[in-house]
């Protein structure tokens, strides 16, 4: 019999912001919507970046609450403050994850590094300029104590068997885990629709795939997820597991995005989820805002990104079902 999930718990205090932070990128992969690397949108100026930090930090000492920043775009380390920005959430004592292309100068890996406490690297085998300074990247993020590495190889059907053998070559020469991403339709722009087409030996390829682990002691990940079922089991999956196994449809279900996850557009508009339901909930520009308290019910059929997976989502008709039974049983 096929268990079912009543939920799925992060278990980790912590208040995630995804933060879009630049829709510029010195790269325009066909996959990803030319919102994500145009340049169009005005990113905020310094001040208004840390007073948002600012207010996101006092709600979260209100909820004791520990504060994490994932940023992205666009490549954020084109943004000229962006090093600064880092520092200064390092020196409030909040957490700061990045995702990035890794083209920035060695040197600025070098002298950042030490405020990062996760670095995701996306390898796009199209645009990649110099595979070198990928590697050399990599190496400063392997040898960075404090920071968690992984890589995302971004697995264009076309290509891959090169994109595999890049994955291959990588885990051969650096300690970090690594993930074969797939592509979905949709990206960037109006919603996730559906995945690239993959035979089923790729699909069992990327779901089999792993790096080398980390040598590092570090806390868990917050991609890191305890599932439980209704069978009374419990299971540890990551986000890109659910992601892999198909396990991203929570329609019906109650999500807490929104109240342990916040995300942030390009243009400053904060919303639950990226998934944009029940609309923006304020702006990185408001002086004050009024966070969501309760769940909201689910009514996304592909939950794609991880900070939304790694929201709490409980599956509330199920429950329900099984304290009926309970009832019915004591009688």
């Amino acid at each position: 019999m096929t268990r079912k999930i009543l939920m799925e718990v992060n278990g980790n205090n912590y208040c995630k912001v995804n933060w879009a932070l630049t829709n510029k990128c010195n790269y325009t992969c066909n996959y990803c919507h030319a919102d994500l690397n145009n340049g169009t949108i005005k990113s905020p100026p310094f001040e208004v970046s840390k007073k948002f930090v600012d207010l996101m930090s006092s709600q979260c000492r209100l909820l004791e609450q520990s504060l994490s920043f994932e940023f992205g775009g666009g490549e954020v380390t084109l943004l000229r403050y962006f090093g600064e920005l880092i520092k200064y959430i390092n020196e409030t004592d909040g957490l700061v994850t990045i995702v990035s292309n890794g083209t920035k100068p060695l040197e600025w890996w070098q002298k950042y590094a030490q405020y990062l406490n996760g670095v995701s690297l996306s390898f796009h085998i199209d645009e990649a300029k110099c595979e070198s300074h990928f590697f050399e990247v990599s190496k400063v993020l392997e040898s960075a104590q404090n920071t968690r590495f992984h890589v995302n190889v971004m697995m264009v059907p076309e290509r891959f068997d090169d994109c595999l053998d890049f994955a291959n070559r990588l885990k051969q020469q650096v300690n970090c885990t690594i993930a074969l991403q797939p592509l979905f339709e949709g990206f960037g722009h109006g919603g996730i629709t559906d995945k690239y087409p993959y035979t089923p030996k790729q699909e069992q390829i990327m779901k089999d795939f792993r790096g080398r682990p980390e040598l590092k002691n570090l806390p868990p990940s917050m991609a890191e997820l305890e599932l439980n079922y209704t069978d009374g089991t419990t299971e540890s999956l990551s986000t890109f597991e659910l992601l892999t196994n198909d396990q991203t449809n929570f329609v019906g279900w109650d999500c807490y995005a929104g109240i342990e996850t916040l995300v942030v557009t390009f243009s400053g508009d904060i919303y639950r989820s990226w998934c944009m339901q029940d609309g923006p909930i304020g702006s990185i520009y408001d002086e004050n805002i009024d966070l969501p308290t309760h769940p909201t019910k689910c009514r996304t059929k592909i939950c794609q990104c991880g900070v939304d997976l790694s929201a709490k989502k409980i599956n509330t008709k199920l429950i329900s079902n099984r304290q009926l039974e309970i009832a019915v049983t004591q009688l």
